[in-house]
């Protein structure tokens, strides 16, 4: 048991990459001939080459949206991109952020000077150009724009995987402390694999709401958010919308000519969510620009249930 020892160690210790422990990891799992831990250690060691095998804690990390922009005589730099009014999937695709890189690429990530992003096609950006000037400013041209990824959200990622393979690696001491020799564990397979499923693959949730920090985001199940106006209410008064604008989409949302083939948002509610975006922009809402859009649209599709 030598080996799980150093690979705790390894994971303890905050100044040792987390490459050091999976490599090791990988050397157990040939020992004992575990195909599960193999395919998961080489999946993080050498990143994931089919997104559908990626684990939950990879999977839709939220992003914001930057660009340039031309109004008139005047250009914007590095300002946030509104995405109220896309379709669903569209909206998430610009959004949310499937990491596949291995974990020496996101431990190298972290450690570069200034914002990381990545630019989207100009296809892409024509497409958000044509709805932000359906929202009300049919003059504006988007020149670029691209997702930025918070360095925060990559280290939680690498934590996530450290946290995963040391409890892993703990229940397997507890279990089979009595073992000295890795050979021995070969006849545990079963055993070591059940343990895996419940400590590193284990992607299970209540699946009722989670807020990803900082109001950057309100995920929500859509059974218990459906129409309910006191719980649209109570994440309004959570992220600071005024009772006078929360009463506002109180009045129209259910009544609005919402178009649900189309997952699109009726005329009233777009108007009012530009407002709430405005707001935002000149401070009157107490919320970060690219927060604003992304809470709102999500929180509204939901509630509508598109």
């Amino acid at each position: 048991m030598e080996l799980v020892s150093q690979i705790i160690n390894n994971l303890i210790d905050d100044t040792s990459s987390l490459q050091n422990a999976l490599l090791k990891t990988k050397v157990l799992a040939k020992r004992i001939g575990n195909d599960s831990l193999l395919e998961w250690t080489n999946s993080e060691l050498a990143g994931y080459k089919d997104e559908t095998l990626l684990p939950d804690y990879r999977r839709n990390i939220w992003n914001e949206l930057k660009g340039t922009m031309i109004n008139g005589n005047y250009k914007y730099t590095d300002i946030a991109i509104p995405t109220v009014g896309l379709s669903k999937k569209f909206n998430s695709s610009l959004t949310r952020t499937n990491f596949t890189d291995s974990i020496s690429s996101l431990e190298n990530l972290i450690k570069e000077k200034g914002t990381l992003g990545s630019p989207l096609s100009a296809e892409t950006t024509s497409l958000i150009e044509a709805n932000w000037r359906n929202m009300g400013n049919p003059y504006l041209s988007l020149i670029s724009c691209r997702k930025i990824i918070s360095k925060a959200s990559i280290v939680e990622i690498i934590t996530n995987v450290r946290s995963k393979l040391l409890d892993f690696m703990l229940l397997i001491e507890k279990e089979f402390d009595t073992f000295t020799e890795i050979k021995e564990l070969i006849s545990k397979n079963k055993e070591i694999t059940s343990i895996m499923n419940q400590t590193i693959i284990n992607n299970s949730g209540n699946g009722n709401s989670i807020n990803t920090g900082d109001n950057n985001d309100i995920i929500v199940n859509n059974n218990i958010l459906k129409s309910n106006i006191k719980y649209l209410t109570k994440v309004l008064e959570e992220n600071n919308v005024s009772s006078e604008d929360i009463k506002e989409i109180e009045d129209v949302i259910l009544n609005d000519n919402h178009d649900y083939d189309n997952k699109t948002f009726g005329d009233k509610t777009k108007k009012w969510l530009t407002k709430m975006l405005g707001k935002s922009v000149d401070g009157s809402w107490n919320i970060a620009i690219g927060t604003a859009g992304n809470l709102l649209a999500d929180l509204l599709n939901k509630f509508i249930g598109f």
